[in-house]
């Protein structure tokens, strides 16, 4: 049998070429088109806080003068309007429970106190996002409320005398360092990108890093210092 062997050199060499070519258009048409990429979504949750007004009054600016009062009883101070009232805010709760038992004992102390619910609602995230890309996204739609609940424990931890004043200010500072690398693990994914959404995730960064930074820096009553802070963290969105 008579043999043909550049012939068939040649056509492996073709077939070769041709596979190349054609994987090769398939992985442009991929990218170009988001072929057999699926959308991805992230999503936080409804989370609902109560807010402990201390006192109500039609003038804000009764409140302004008065805030300063309240601030040294370990108050917020933190002045929030609500349907024409504005209100001198003592602290936020995210359990009602907590809420309603300080209520009672401030009332047993002759405050007027009023418990305002306060809700923050969810926020979605679409997008052809990497596992490690949604992982971090989650956790930015999260910071607030984990921002809100550790320095929520540390002032209670302060009140209760469980800490003193510098083991509340070195737990600051270690919620500021874990803020920081969540924030830093956002710019690292999401440098190159500024839609809406990521604009808003971007200010929100600004925000609470701005709260925890003069919160670490303050030198008034630190009790009152992070109601305040985290009252700003909530509130402020």
């Amino acid at each position: 049998m008579k043999k043909f062997p550049y012939f068939t050199t040649f056509f492996a060499l073709i077939t070769l070429i041709l596979c190349v070519s054609v994987g090769y258009l398939i992985s442009t048409l991929v990218v170009t088109t988001n072929l057999f990429q699926t959308t991805s979504k992230v999503e936080s949750q409804n989370t609902t806080y109560y807010l402990l007004s201390i006192y109500q009054n039609e003038s804000k600016e009764v409140c302004e003068n008065l805030k300063s009062e309240y601030q040294e009883k370990n108050c917020a101070g933190y002045i929030y309007e609500k349907d024409g009232e504005f209100h001198i805010i003592a602290s936020i709760y995210d359990n009602p429970n907590d809420a309603e038992l300080v209520k009672s004992s401030l009332e047993a102390n002759g405050y007027s106190v009023e418990i305002l619910p306060y809700t923050v609602t969810n926020l979605t995230l679409e997008g052809n996002f990497s596992s490690k890309e949604q992982q971090i996204l989650k956790e930015c739609l999260q910071i607030r409320n984990k921002t809100y609940k550790s320095l929520y424990d540390v002032s209670i931890s302060l009140d209760t005398n469980i800490y003193d004043e510098l083991t509340a200010r070195l737990n600051v500072n270690e919620i500021n360092s874990s803020f920081l690398t969540t924030k830093n693990n956002f710019e690292t994914l999401f440098a190159e990108k500024n839609n809406a959404n990521i604009k808003n995730i971007r200010d929100t960064f600004e925000s609470i890093s701005n709260e925890l930074e003069n919160l670490t820096n303050s030198k008034n009553n630190f009790s009152q210092a992070i109601k305040l802070t985290y009252c700003n963290i909530i509130l402020n969105n």
